[in-house]
């Protein structure tokens, strides 16, 4: 699927298909779900929302690992939400940071 489909199918489903398709590492997948929950959205929303976050605001190296990945040959949709909601995770709730520490 490509980057630009992926994230309108996340905005446009209704149940979590689209986030678990993209979500294939299980200990991720769990620390999503707690994420999102503890911020009131839909797995779906929490994904979609990190990707819009990663793709406004991520640094030169940030997009250099995901270019690199992507060169590599993996999986576009699933390697960028891997690495964006990697990074949301890490910046915690309040997104200042790693864990949420300032």
């Amino acid at each position: 699927m490509m980057l630009g489909q992926t994230l309108k199918e996340l905005g446009r489903a209704s149940d979590e298909s689209i986030a678990l398709e993209l979500l294939p590492d299980l200990v991720l997948l769990g620390r999503t779900r707690a994420a999102a929950a503890t911020e009131g959205l839909p797995l779906n929303l929490y994904v979609l929302g990190a990707c819009r976050a990663f793709l406004d605001r991520a640094g030169e190296e940030e997009w250099a690992t995901l270019m690199s990945r992507l060169r590599d040959g993996a999986e576009p949709g699933v390697t960028l939400v891997r690495i964006a909601v990697q990074r949301r995770l890490d910046a915690g709730p309040c997104g200042c940071g790693r864990g949420g520490a300032a």
